[in-house]
C-alpha cells in the first residue's frame, strides 16, 4: 500500500492534498484519499489552519473543499491543537470503522447473510 494510502499516515495525506490545492493541480484518486478514511474533517481542518499562513493555499482552497463545511468542522476542532489533531484523527478513525462495522453486520443479519466459510470447520 502506497504510504499515502496508508490511513495512519495523517500528516503525509495533510501535505499532499495541501500541495495539490496550493498549485491549483488537477484532483486525482490519490487526492480524493486523503479525505476518505473516516478522518477527513480532522484532515481539512489541518489543511484550513495551514491555509492561514499560506496565501497560495488560502487562494485556492475553496475551489476543493466545501469551505461552510470545513469551517463547522475546524469550529468543533477549535481546542486542538494542530499538533495533537493526529491523535484526534486516529481516535476518530478507529470510532467510525466500529460504527460502519457494527452497521455492517446489522445489514448482514438483517438480510440473513453470513460471513463466508473457508470449509475448515
Amino acid at each position: 500500500m502506497s504510504r499515502l494510502n496508508d490511513p495512519e499516515n495523517f500528516r503525509g495525506r495533510v501535505n499532499y492534498a495541501a500541495h495539490v490545492i496550493a498549485y491549483g493541480r488537477r484532483p486525482t484518486r490519490a487526492f480524493d484519499n486523503c479525505f476518505e478514511n473516516y478522518d477527513g474533517y480532522e484532515v481539512a481542518t489541518a489543511i484550513l489552519r495551514r491555509s492561514k499562513k499560506n496565501a497560495r493555499l488560502a487562494a485556492n482552497l475553496h475551489r476543493y473543499l466545501s469551505m461552510a463545511s470545513i469551517q463547522a468542522a475546524a469550529d468543533r476542532l477549535a481546542a486542538v491543537p494542530t499538533r495533537e489533531l493526529s491523535e484526534v484523527a486516529r481516535r476518530t478513525r478507529a470510532r467510525q470503522k466500529a460504527e460502519f462495522d457494527a452497521w455492517l453486520e446489522q445489514q448482514r443479519k438483517a438480510d440473513g447473510v453470513g460471513l463466508p466459510t473457508t470449509g475448515n470447520r
